[in-house]
């Protein structure tokens, strides 16, 4: 009895597929999907399906500006396991993190130099609320909302303008992964 042999083919299709997964989940944590689907729920309502009048379309603007801004804030957002391996949410600042703790006793991660906010944060947070953008002012109910009679001259920008996005956000989240878990992903030690 032995080792089982691999041939190089299937360590290839290996590494192949951990890079896809790893790149899949970077991709995931930087992108607004937790903003995306509270607008999802609230554009319909706020937009009247399309079919509103001038109070519905402020209602629809400040809900976007609120999730948009939302959607740059936790960008920042951070999980940390301490060494009892409770799980403790925060605030990457240029310290390091600032934690959302009560009491007196204010946790911090053991390396806070893991957590400093860096150039490629704020470009993934200004990718984040691009996509947030694209996504929600390309949306049905809003395009008929806010411009309706530019429905038909922008028809060919609303269905390419997410691919594009969604091309250049992907590349930029292979390129420059964020270390950012964000706090409705896993926390995994850094």
């Amino acid at each position: 009895m032995g080792l089982p042999v691999t041939n190089d083919n299937e360590k290839t299709t290996t590494n192949v597929a951990s890079t896809s997964l790893s790149c899949v989940s970077n991709l995931a944590k930087m992108l607004p999907t937790g903003v995306v689907f509270i607008f999802q729920i609230l554009s319909n309502l706020l937009s009247e399906n399309g079919d509103c009048g001038k109070g519905h379309k402020i209602l629809v603007g400040v809900c976007l500006g609120i999730l948009g801004i939302l959607c740059f804030l936790l960008s920042f957002s951070d999980t940390f396991k301490d060494s009892n391996g409770k799980v403790h949410y925060g605030i990457a600042t240029t310290c390091g993190m600032m934690t959302v703790s009560s009491g007196k006793n204010k946790v911090k991660p053991s390396n806070q130099t893991d957590y400093k906010l860096e150039l490629k944060d704020f470009m993934g947070a200004v990718l984040a609320v691009v996509v947030f953008a694209v996504v929600s002012l390309t949306d049905k109910s809003v395009v008929e909302c806010l411009y309706p009679s530019a429905q038909s001259r922008i028809s060919k920008w609303v269905q390419a303008l997410p691919v594009l996005v969604s091309v250049v956000s992907s590349a930029v989240c292979v390129l420059s992964p964020s270390k950012r878990q964000g706090i409705s992903h896993p926390v995994t030690t850094k």
